[in-house]
């Protein structure tokens, strides 16, 4: 197995090129829209607060259902208490819910997750095995700061040089790829692969990932953001930066836990791709998000529905046409 030295370092390297990549192929006039409107403040604060109250809660409760070592449990924790994952956008535009609004609670997150996933941590950490668990706390704040200089140089970069954003979104895109290959390769070839886990642990794992899309959901509406809003904050509640969960399980976690602490934000990943696509089909059928019902599924998964600058984003849901 690779020493973890060269985990650490590959894993925060490839971290820096996914967020990056993410965060230069983003238009920033549009993104900054979203932080001068008061609809925007509102659907970026109910996006913080699925993300790092509702979740973080989730998580801690399925880990009191289903107890854990504390590999899993500290990696389950770093998934539900991290920002959104850069691809939460990608899942937005295709289900047409509010693209920007994604990219702008990504950002948010982004940046409060280097105050909020250390307090997260310490807090559940605690609550579960006291102060006997050693969090590797600097290695945890090294990955966060690796996020937080990808976003600023990702936003730079797409803000000096706009035509580079197709090729940075396609360079993002493969050192996240790159970053998955790593994380699978250091749990397969580990004592404790992914698939000889018990019953109990797929469910710790897949239960903040349900109850994470459902209630945030319902926390959305409740706060009247119009539809497209709300399905946008549902994807990014769930839809985690699992990239850096990975990270931190290569680089935080002590040798022999990195083979059961690095599965978890990997079938993490895979139990929200399987979801979200379900959750996203069901969001159009029911005429909450900016393709009209009346549409066929193909031209709704490969049109573009999202308004122009301007235009009245809360009008009209499930019934826009193509722009």
């Amino acid at each position: 197995m690779v020493d973890e030295a060269t985990l650490a370092l590959a894993s925060e390297g490839l971290l820096f090129l996914l967020v990056g990549g993410m965060a230069g192929s983003c238009d920033a006039s549009l993104l900054r829209s979203k932080f001068t409107t008061f609809n925007g403040y509102k659907g970026i604060g109910a996006g913080l607060l699925c993300q790092f109250v509702l979740l973080p809660l989730l998580g801690f409760l399925a880990l009191t259902a289903f107890p854990q070592s504390p590999a899993t449990a500290i990696s389950l924790l770093v998934v539900t208490s991290s920002p959104g994952g850069g691809f939460s956008g990608f899942w937005c535009f295709l289900s047409n819910a509010d693209l920007a609004l994604s990219v702008a609670m990504t950002t948010a997150s982004t940046l409060a997750s280097v105050i909020a996933l250390p307090l997260n941590l310490l807090l559940y950490v605690t609550l579960l095995y006291g102060r006997d668990v050693d969090v590797g706390m600097s290695k945890l704040l090294r990955a966060c700061a690796v996020v937080v200089a990808a976003v600023f140089s990702g936003y730079t970069l797409s803000k000096s040089i706009p035509q580079s954003r197709q090729a940075v979104s396609l360079f993002g895109q493969a050192a996240g790829v790159a970053l998955m290959a790593l994380g699978a390769f250091a749990n397969t070839s580990s004592g404790d692969p992914v698939w000889t886990n018990p019953p109990g642990w797929f469910a710790a794992v897949s239960l903040p990932v349900l109850g994470g899309l459902s209630l945030a959901m319902l926390l959305a509406r409740s706060l009247q953001l119009p539809n497209p809003e709300a399905v946008a904050v549902a994807i990014e509640c769930c839809y985690q930066n699992t990239g850096l969960a990975l990270t931190i399980a290569l680089s935080a976690l002590p040798p022999d836990g990195i083979g059961e602490g690095s599965g978890v934000p990997l079938f993490y990943g895979i139990i929200e791709i399987i979801v979200i696509p379900v959750f996203a089909l069901a969001a159009w059928r029911c005429g909450w998000t900016y393709a009209p019902i009346t549409d066929n599924v193909c031209k709704v998964l490969f049109g573009n529905y999202q308004p122009e600058k301007g235009q009245d984003s809360s009008a009209s849901e499930g019934s826009r046409r193509l722009v």
